[in-house]
């Protein structure tokens, strides 16, 4: 019973200690997604977040596990001592040590003897003085577990969670990237929305344009060589106008210089008979 309220204590100490960062996460993916402007490397800072903190989850259980079992063969060492007469290690020393461990798991694998002046690798207790009769001496409990069994004894439910909402949020962020490529056309540093017809950079950032800027470059990008005839042009923006050849040289020329700053794309001109984008070099 008092090790199920250890475990229980256990998983509390890592669900605080993971808390606090998810939360932060939580906060940050709920802020991305109401303003439906999520970038991959928000994704990905999300995806590190929970993988790190399913890691120091899983350290802290493993921690706590060994600090368990080294205070429950403390205990145990400690009564079997108390009520040992000699000071010869018999079968009967070992197996009262066993009985007295709360620890199920590690029985079998738990063993006393003499103290060692060295420092020895794995599992092992404080040593603990016996005196009888004017004889002293230091004894130690040894528990033969290797570092995957104190793993899986260890208490792995939120780690095991994390991972799953972990790889719950890169397969979400996969879809929705997935999605959002096949309604996105590139063109230099320049990306089209076509559902929203808004222009952005790469780093999915809003490029300004003015509504006329804005169509004009609509046209654009719906045309797969980029390439547009004077007449199309105006025929698209200007249906009433008779001739609006200098309304459109005014907004190609107010055009070039925005779409060569913010997506390294410069319109060329064949004669003001056809207009065609191209990537600056």
């Amino acid at each position: 019973m008092l090790f199920l309220n250890t475990y229980s204590k256990n998983h509390i100490r890592s669900l605080s200690l993971c808390m606090t960062i998810l939360q932060k996460n939580i906060i940050f993916a709920n802020e991305i997604l109401i303003i439906c402007n999520m970038k991959p490397y928000h994704s990905f800072l999300i995806f590190l977040g929970f993988i790190c903190c399913a890691v120091l989850s899983s350290i802290h259980s493993y921690n706590c596990t060994q600090r368990d079992i080294i205070q429950d063969m403390n205990q145990a060492l400690a009564q079997t001592l108390s009520r040992k007469k000699e000071g010869w290690i018999t079968p009967d020393t070992i197996q009262d040590y066993r009985s007295h461990l709360k620890i199920p798991e590690i029985r079998k694998h738990s063993f006393v003897y003499y103290a060692l002046d060295k420092e020895t690798s794995g599992l092992h207790s404080h040593k603990i003085k016996w005196e009888k009769n004017s004889r002293i001496l230091e004894f130690q409990g040894y528990a033969d577990c290797s570092i995957a069994s104190i793993f899986f004894m260890s208490d792995q439910r939120l780690t095991g969670s994390l991972s799953v909402i972990a790889l719950l949020w890169i397969l979400f962020s996969f879809a929705y990237f997935r999605k959002h490529q096949k309604d996105m056309i590139i063109f230099g540093n320049m990306m089209l929305s076509i559902t929203e017809k808004n222009f952005y950079n790469l780093k999915h950032e809003p490029i300004h344009l003015t509504p006329m800027q804005q169509e004009l470059m609509f046209l654009f990008f719906s045309t797969s060589d980029h390439k547009l005839t004077k007449n199309e042009i105006c025929e698209n923006l200007w249906p009433k106008k008779t001739d609006a050849s200098e309304t459109l040289y005014t907004l190609i020329k107010r055009l070039k210089p925005v779409i060569l700053q913010k997506g390294n794309i410069k319109i060329t001109s064949d004669r003001g008979k056809d207009y065609q984008l191209q990537i600056n070099k």
